[in-house]
């Protein structure tokens, strides 16, 4: 069904078709790797696209379907769809490529902690929520970029046609030179439909972000949610153990809605001593508020912050 033809049906219709799509592509899980114990691991622009590039070849390797990822400094998260011995298949394979890429490329990076969390996915709510933290991650941590600009992500993909429209090449029309400097060793056989761009296998030629969209009922939903699920998002970071969940704006009006309810309707700025120390503590508990984030929000001296929670 295109999206036009959604855009027809009720909403109940519109929940039908998604729960069905869910049914009948099930398992899902969210693949990701600690990042707080984790060193860096994409220093330059060309080990981002190296990681994109192995997340095509290992999830072909594997025969699992990509539906959304987002690769950070340290981190990776991928929401797919498969069995669980095959993701865990696509993530062991991966890894061992990227141990073989900083050997050849002369650079020692510590992979112990660079370990698997494969998360079951059971809802249909769980599947929309953990696609929609992917894709908020690194504007979070980036803050040159939006959902939108990412670039070593499928955030720009989902519900944007004209993501599609770029002059790339196929895979198997890239000089073999060019592809064993892609791939970091030996070239592996790829379909036609993973397409190339300055060096890099785009997202939209290996990702089934049709399967991504058609998890929510439109457009309106997935935008809702990546701008407005604050509390969903949290929970997940609390799983994850991420540190960042809500850039400071958002951070600001929930903590707002606090002082409304609990201080009379104060500003952050202009509450007690005692009353930020509780409010920052709420901010780390509810939200894995960064210790920054408490400090520019709550106007409290860095030190004082890195004393509260053991820094």
């Amino acid at each position: 069904m295109n999206l036009v033809d959604r855009g027809r049906k009720s909403f109940s219709q519109k929940e039908s078709c998604c729960s069905a799509t869910f049914t009948h592509n099930a398992p899902f899980w969210h693949l990701c790797t600690p990042g707080q114990y984790t060193e860096i691991l994409c220093e330059t622009e060309d080990d981002y696209e190296f990681f994109v590039t192995l997340i095509a070849i290992a999830s072909y390797y594997a025969k699992v379907t990509i539906v959304a990822f987002e690769v950070m400094s340290n981190h990776i998260h991928i929401v797919l769809a498969g069995e669980e011995s095959r993701c865990r298949c696509c993530f062991d394979y991966f890894r061992e490529k990227v141990k073989r890429y900083y050997r050849s490329i002369g650079r020692y990076v510590d992979l112990n902690r660079f370990t698997c969390q494969l998360i079951p996915l059971e809802s249909l709510e769980s599947v929309r929520n953990e696609i929609v933290y992917n894709h908020r991650n690194g504007y979070l941590v980036h803050d040159s970029y939006t959902p939108y600009s990412y670039p070593w992500s499928t955030g720009s993909l989902y519900f944007n046609e004209l993501a599609y429209k770029d002059n790339a090449l196929p895979f198997s029309k890239v000089p073999f030179r060019e592809k064993q400097q892609m791939c970091h060793g030996r070239v592996p056989p790829l379909p036609d439909r993973y397409m190339v761009k300055d060096g890099m296998i785009l997202p939209q030629s290996f990702c089934a972000v049709s399967l991504g969209e058609s998890l929510f009922r439109d457009a309106h939903q997935y935008f809702t949610m990546l701008s407005k699920n604050y509390e969903a998002y949290s929970e997940v970071a609390r799983r994850l153990g991420d540190a960042v969940v809500l850039d400071d704006e958002e951070m600001y009006s929930v903590v707002r809605i606090l002082c409304k309810d609990k201080y009379d309707g104060l500003k952050p700025s202009t509450l007690s001593s005692r009353q930020k120390l509780d409010v920052a503590k709420w901010m780390k508990q509810q939200y894995n508020a960064s210790d920054g984030q408490i400090q520019r929000i709550l106007r409290l001296d860095r030190s004082l912050v890195s004393e509260l929670f053991g820094h």
